[in-house]
């Protein structure tokens, strides 16, 4: 790089606070940094919509509308803004005179005082650590760019708020005063925005040490180039803390490598063992007992859901998951035939009332309802159970009669090599069901389940296109429960 950086924002100072190489990839390998997918691009969307509606919050307010690269001119913008008096300025850009640099959502004039209150908008429902990093740095550019500072807020979506009507903008936010905590971080600045812009200058890649900061608090841009030498399953997959360094200080990387006699949980050893040796565990007598909490006819039973930020319907409340589809296939006898029961809501109003009534209908009140990952299938039911309360007693006899068929994979009663430790329905059914399979369907996750039928009921497909959705949803849903039937089938076999 020719130029020399001398600037940060607050995204690239996050970004390196994570992981100071991550940041100087970001600006000297462009290349590898992964296209933005579907659900990236709903993140940002959402973001700009809370961001949109926080500006009806506040009347009256102006916007500064440079580009983002436009950083002077948007530092000039800002400043005729303050001059002229406004109470309430939006994006508005400052500059610390070591380099960091902010557009702050709100920035608004603290009484009749020459200070400011700053407000960060986010989209979540609380304040996380990495959000008051973020609006430290800001605080920090805008007083070191001369403004007398008061108030550092946080505004986030109120979990509290139900939706009646037209969306409330006043009762849908909720503003924290974060001053307090940021004051004590805000030492903490300067040298890391000194250390970061020095990082980005370097001519030669930093190294970095791969590990849980990969993921969290995000995701890495480019976890895949850094992680590209260690094999899909390794020791990262199984271990952590003290086992996990003693393993990498040996340059023990792949699960085969593991000592014989290293030391490990039950859980470790099975899944070391089992990878090591091609060797299928199962314990009899605790899949016996969990085979007989079942009580004929079987419901086998799956939920499609949508957390939508903005409410989309009345007695809804920011992120509450809703129910738009379920699929259930049903037993009546051991080693009987499968009938399969579905519903998907079409249109575009509440899907709650209708699926609720379908429900009820197919899974009658006797008989085990089964399901993988019983704590989401039961949290929804109560859900509907609270906003419909005339449901609630049968939606409980829904919940009494549910048994969980993650438990005797989680727990490692029947547990296949190929699972690689992990115990989710993806995982497990091509280990010992391969002949079912998601690879050729079109929707073959409940992220893109839920993201393709926002798209239909919020008007983004329409016509031939939407029906083609619908069908891809009812697809994916029947390959859960019927996954969900076949499995059970392997764990009578294994007794």
């Amino acid at each position: 790089m020719s130029n020399k950086i001398n600037r940060i924002s607050k995204s690239q100072y996050l970004k390196g606070l994570q992981c100071p190489k991550a940041l100087w990839l970001f600006w000297h390998r462009r290349d590898l940094k992964p296209e933005i997918d579907e659900y990236t691009q709903y993140v940002f969307d959402v973001g700009h919509e809370v961001g949109r509606l926080a500006t009806e919050f506040f009347e009256g307010g102006i916007e500064i509308t440079e580009p983002y690269n436009q950083i002077d001119k948007a530092i000039d913008s800002t400043q005729k803004a303050v001059k002229g008096g406004e109470k309430y300025i939006f994006e508005a850009t400052a500059c610390s005179d070591d380099g960091a640099y902010s557009r702050i959502d709100i920035l608004e004039k603290d009484g009749q005082a020459d200070a400011w209150n700053l407000i960060e908008v986010k989209s979540s429902t609380s304040v996380k650590d990495y959000q008051l990093d973020d609006i430290t740095l800001q605080r920090y550019a805008f007083i070191h760019a001369g403004y007398t500072v008061n108030k550092s807020i946080l505004m986030h979506l109120d979990r509290a708020y139900v939706r009646s009507g037209p969306i409330q903008v006043k009762k849908l936010f909720k503003l924290e005063n974060c001053t307090d905590i940021v004051a004590m971080k805000i030492g903490e600045v300067k040298g890391h925005v000194g250390h970061l812009i020095k990082t980005i200058n370097e001519s030669r890649e930093p190294s970095a040490e791969i590990g849980s900061r990969c993921k969290t608090p995000f995701e890495c841009d480019y976890f895949s180039y850094c992680w590209q030498g260690i094999p899909e399953y390794s020791v990262y997959n199984i271990f952590f803390g003290k086992k996990l360094n003693a393993l990498l200080e040996k340059n023990i990387i792949d699960v085969t490598d593991v000592p014989d006699n290293f030391e490990t949980t039950d859980r470790q050893f099975i899944e070391v063992d089992a990878y090591k040796n091609k060797k299928v565990y199962k314990e009899v007598k605790k899949l016996k007992k969990f085979l007989d909490t079942l009580s004929y006819p079987l419901y086998f039973l799956d939920y499609e859901t949508i957390s939508p930020a903005i409410p989309l319907f009345d007695n809804t409340s920011p992120y509450q998951t809703i129910p738009f589809q379920f699929s259930l296939h049903i037993q009546e006898k051991r080693g009987g035939g499968l009938k399969h029961e579905q519903f998907l809501h079409t249109g575009n109003d509440d899907p709650r009332p209708y699926l609720i009534t379908k429900l009820l209908e197919a899974c009658r009140t006797k008989g085990s309802v089964v399901v993988y990952n019983q704590p989401f299938e039961e949290e929804i039911n109560r859900g509907l159970g609270f906003s419909y309360p005339e449901y609630k007693e049968r939606l409980e006899n829904i919940n009494e009669r549910m048994v969980d068929l993650l438990t005797p994979f989680s727990k490692r009663y029947l547990y296949h090599p190929e699972m690689k430790g992990s115990a989710s329905l993806k995982s497990v059914l091509p280990a010992l069901v391969p002949d079912l399979s998601y690879d050729d369907l079109a929707i073959d996750d409940g992220m893109t389940a839920s993201l393709q039928y926002l798209k239909c009921i919020q008007g983004t497909f329409t016509g031939q296109e939407k029906e083609t959705i619908f069908f891809h949803l009812r697809e994916y849903c029947h390959l859960d429960t019927l996954a969900e039937a076949r499995l059970l089938e392997v764990l009578y076999k294994a007794i």
